[in-house]
C-alpha cells in the first residue's frame, strides 16, 4: 500500500464563533484532541501533518505519535479560496495519497473505511457526502433535482429522485498527491462518494452547531 499522509489545517482563531474552536474546552476535551486520537487509531495512516500558526499546537502536538507540526505559510493564512488547501497539501506531501480532514467534524472517525473504499473502487478521489433525500428548490421556486414534464408524476416519492449529494467536511478529499498536483484540485476525474449520516457529517462552524455538537458528544461518549 502506498504511503498515506493526513493534512490537518489548524489556523488560529475563529471569526464566526468568537473563540478558538480547535483548542477550546469541548465536552471535557478539545476538538483537536478528538481528531488526533481518531487519526492515530488508523492502521493505514503513517503521518499526520498539522499546519498551523498557533504556538499552542506546536507545544502540544510536536512530539505526539505520528504528528508532524509545520509553521503555516503566512501567504496561506488568511486565504478564503479553497484552492489554498491544495497548495498547503502540495507544500508538504510529495508521495502517496493525501487525506485532508478537519477537526471540526468530531463525529467522523471512519478513516480506515474511507481508505479501503478508495483502494477497492475504480477511482482517483474519495469525498465524504450525504445523499440528498429531498426536493431541492431554487429561489425562483423551481425544483432543480427533478425534471417535471408531461406524463411525469409532479411529486414522485423522494426514494425515486436521482442521486444528488451534499459534500461535508469529514474527508475533503482522499486522493493521490500526484492527481492533486496534476489537476490542482480537491476533486479527481473519477470521484467516488463515501456516504455519511446526519451525525457523522456534522461540521462545527457556528455557535449553535457548537452547542448542539457538545451536548450530543457528551451523550454519545
Amino acid at each position: 500500500m502506498e504511503k498515506i499522509t493526513v493534512m490537518l489545517p489548524c489556523r488560529k482563531g475563529s471569526t464566526r464563533l468568537g473563540f478558538d474552536k480547535q483548542m477550546s474546552s469541548f465536552a471535557g476535551t478539545t476538538l483537536m484532541d478528538i481528531k488526533i486520537k481518531q487519526l492515530q487509531s488508523s492502521k493505514y495512516i503513517e503521518e499526520i501533518i498539522l499546519s498551523t500558526d498557533d504556538e499552542r499546537i506546536f507545544d502540544k502536538y510536536s512530539k505526539v505519535e505520528k504528528c508532524i507540526v509545520y509553521d503555516r505559510d503566512p501567504s496561506l493564512l488568511n486565504v478564503a479560496d479553497a484552492d489554498s488547501l491544495v497548495d498547503l497539501c502540495l507544500q508538504h506531501i510529495t508521495e502517496g495519497w493525501v487525506l485532508l480532514t478537519h477537526c471540526t467534524s468530531p463525529f467522523f472517525s471512519e478513516y480506515d473505511e474511507v481508505i479501503e473504499f478508495g483502494f477497492n473502487n475504480d477511482c482517483d478521489c474519495v469525498l465524504t457526502a450525504r445523499k440528498v433525500g429531498a426536493f431541492v428548490i431554487d429561489d425562483l421556486g423551481n425544483i432543480v433535482n427533478y425534471e417535471r414534464g408531461e406524463g411525469k408524476d409532479r411529486w414522485p416519492s423522494t426514494a425515486d429522485l436521482p442521486n444528488w449529494y451534499e459534500l461535508d467536511h469529514a474527508v475533503v478529499p482522499f486522493m493521490p498527491i500526484d492527481v492533486m498536483r496534476e489537476l490542482h484540485d480537491r476533486k479527481g476525474k473519477k470521484t467516488k462518494f463515501y456516504l455519511t449520516g446526519a451525525v457523522q457529517s456534522l461540521d462545527i462552524d457556528y455557535i449553535d452547531q457548537w452547542k448542539l455538537a457538545e451536548e450530543l458528544y457528551k451523550k454519545l461518549y
